[in-house]
């Protein structure tokens, strides 16, 4: 019997670990966000709650759904940007896919601050956290990558400026931690 709690507490902690990995990897601390609704992609792949009074585009078509959303009542310093998508393309995500993710933020002029291979809603996932400048502004983009059998998500964070760039990170992990996949 006391085999059978030590599994139970085992299987628990090794799934805590990975249900959250991002806001570990970030060392968040930040409080959610109030006035959640919930949206759902186009073609019901995945579901977001993002305060109400934010700006929210659905876009759609043959591959891709997606969920475009931004705080407008805020500069753009002071905000951030996401773009949740899901696209019916399977993918790997291994070295080949590690290199192109490196290759497209040098094209772009981005340097890579980190990137990890980790577990999302118990998938095989990446992310990418990288800066550089674009037009005028400080610019750092958060990618995360999630595999799924029939396609992949893809989660992008942009924040512009250099204020308080890991709280808007970490404001943008709890909504990305909360995602639903249907």
């Amino acid at each position: 019997m006391k085999s059978l709690y030590f599994i139970l507490a085992f299987v628990f902690i090794c799934t805590s670990c990975n249900s959250n990995q991002l806001s570990k990897d970030f060392d968040c601390k930040t409080s959610g966000f109030n006035n959640l609704e919930e949206v759902t992609d186009f073609k019901k792949n995945f579901t977001i709650e993002i305060p109400n009074n934010w700006k929210t585009n659905l876009y759609y078509d043959d591959v891709v759904s997606s969920i475009y959303t931004a705080d407008t009542t805020q500069n753009l310093t002071k905000a951030f940007i996401m773009d949740v998508s899901f696209v019916l393309n399977p993918i790997e995500i291994d070295a080949a896919f590690i290199q192109k993710i490196a290759t497209d933020n040098s094209k772009m002029e981005l340097t890579q601050i980190a990137s990890k291979e980790i577990k999302f809603h118990d998938k095989n996932a990446y992310y990418n956290l990288a800066k550089g400048k674009q037009g005028k502004f400080a610019y750092h983009v958060l990618n995360l990558f999630a595999k799924e059998t029939n396609g992949f998500l893809h989660v992008k964070t942009e924040v512009y400026g250099d204020s308080l760039v890991n709280e808007r990170l970490c404001k943008a992990i709890k909504l990305i931690d909360d995602i639903r996949l249907k």
